[in-house]
């Protein structure tokens, strides 16, 4: 017989081995499962609080939102006799209108800041007519003047047909069809960019060629507006400026 042979174990002991690991599979387990009702226990956090918050914070937003867009509707005639005092009369003043043409439009501006002073006028009337004035070309208007001067000295027949265009192009204007931004598109050919408020002047001198493209841009929009191919009237800017205050304060805006 072989000393060396270890005798068999007894079925009691693998029967306690088994029994052993499963307490021990079954601790792990309830380890496991202490450690995710932990997890479980420590709740929400604080995410209802920034919830809240966040929307307090809109709701806040919104009140003076709408308080601060109520101040300012009741607020558009004063804001309208600022603009017009403190920045629309000066940049006309400063146009290049001719000294006639400039008067009239300054004094039809003027009128209407003094019944805006005054009280005359409602604030959706005040709105309505500022409106009106911002789509007018009327620093537009003075550089037209520019270009007209310009096509007189040439003095050639291709000037001669522009002079007609841009007379077609002003009475496009009065018609309502043509707007600032317009003119301000017909006139990109003969503008350079400088560090005024406006962004941008006339180049100096003009050339033959800029003109014509500008001539070619403005018969554009006068042959959208169906202006008669012969109209050389010249147009008042001051009356187009009466005309729209007092459209502003009887129809209203756009």
């Amino acid at each position: 017989m072989n000393e060396d042979q270890s005798p068999p174990e007894h079925p009691d002991d693998a029967d306690r081995d088994d029994d052993s690991d499963r307490v021990t599979q079954t601790d792990a387990g309830q380890g496991v499962d202490t450690d995710e009702s932990t997890l479980q226990d420590e709740g929400p956090g604080w995410m209802p609080a920034i919830l809240a918050a966040t929307l307090l914070m809109g709701i806040i937003g919104f009140i003076a939102c709408g308080f601060t867009t109520w101040l300012l509707f009741q607020k558009r005639a004063e804001l309208a006799l600022r603009t017009i005092e403190a920045s629309y009369i000066p940049q006309v003043e400063q146009s290049r209108l001719q000294p006639e043409e400039k008067r009239d439009v300054v004094d039809q501006l003027k009128e209407f800041a003094k019944g805006l002073e005054r009280g005359d006028h409602e604030d959706w009337q005040a709105a309505a007519v500022m409106q009106r004035l911002v789509r007018l070309p009327v620093i537009q208007w003075g550089e037209l003047r520019v270009v007209e001067a310009f096509l007189d000295r040439e003095g050639t027949e291709e000037a001669r047909a522009g002079l007609i265009e841009l007379a077609r192009l002003r009475r496009a204007v009065e018609l309502g069809d043509v707007t600032s931004f317009d003119v301000e598109d017909v006139l990109k050919p003969v503008y350079k960019s400088d560090d005024s408020a406006a962004g941008r002047k006339l180049i100096d001198p003009l050339t033959s060629e800029a003109v014509a493209d500008v001539i070619n841009r403005a018969k554009l929009l006068s042959d959208r507006s169906d202006v008669s191919d012969d109209w050389s009237d010249d147009v008042s800017l001051a009356e187009i400026v009466r005309s729209e205050i007092e459209k502003g304060l009887t129809e209203g805006g756009f």
